[in-house]
């Protein structure tokens, strides 16, 4: 029997979304698209009985998040934990620019894993992901609680809930701009029931 239902929802688009460029802690808000998203968001969790919204401290996810804390009368948790990667030096860069300017790093890279220089190591993202994943756990026993965060922390949170191989990376995409999934949390452990679903942005 589910105890707890736990919404993770990644911000909006962004100009730098758009642009294919690494974001990271860079706080860039969202652009038109991006609030329009976040209404089709809150629009479709109307009536869903969430008690609780965490979200990272970075204005893209504040943005998102708030539209929906104001529809159900909430105030969003603002945290540093939920932050995105840190991605150093890649910050503002396209994937290709990084590519030119750090072609050791890509000939360098495992199974598709890249670390940036200066910024934080995948194995310290996945780390302080489970950290904030406990400690929402451990906050609530039952309920449904929402949490408003970055595809970066999104991927190393799921790809442990679900048991892949730390060691490989890429096996699903965080890529869709409000992309909803869902872990329900039971006596057996926890489940991943939903994932990356942007159906709200179909409509």
């Amino acid at each position: 029997m589910t105890h707890l239902t736990i919404l993770l929802i990644r911000h909006g688009q962004t100009d730098w979304n758009k642009a294919g460029r690494w974001q990271g802690h860079t706080d860039i808000p969202l652009n038109e698209t991006g609030h329009q998203q976040a209404a089709a968001l809150c629009h479709r969790l109307q009536g869903w009985p969430i008690e609780t919204i965490y979200t990272s401290d970075l204005q893209r996810c504040v943005q998102t998040a708030v539209p929906l804390a104001n529809s159900l009368d909430l105030e969003p948790i603002q945290t540093q934990l939920w932050r995105e990667r840190d991605v150093g030096k890649f910050s503002g860069l396209t994937g290709e620019q990084a590519r030119e300017q750090y072609p050791e790093i890509w000939a360098n890279a495992t199974r598709g894993m890249i670390d940036p220089p200066h910024g934080e190591p995948f194995v310290d993202v996945q780390s302080r992901a489970w950290r904030a994943f406990e400690s929402l756990v451990k906050a609530h026993e039952a309920g449904m609680v929402a949490v408003v965060t970055h595809g970066g922390l999104l991927h190393a949170l799921l790809g442990q809930v679900m048991g892949i191989d730390p060691a490989i990376y890429g096996r699903f995409s965080m890529r869709g701009n409000t992309g909803l999934s869902m872990i329900e949390v039971n006596d057996r452990g926890h489940v991943v029931t939903r994932l990356n679903d942007t159906s709200h942005l179909e409509e």
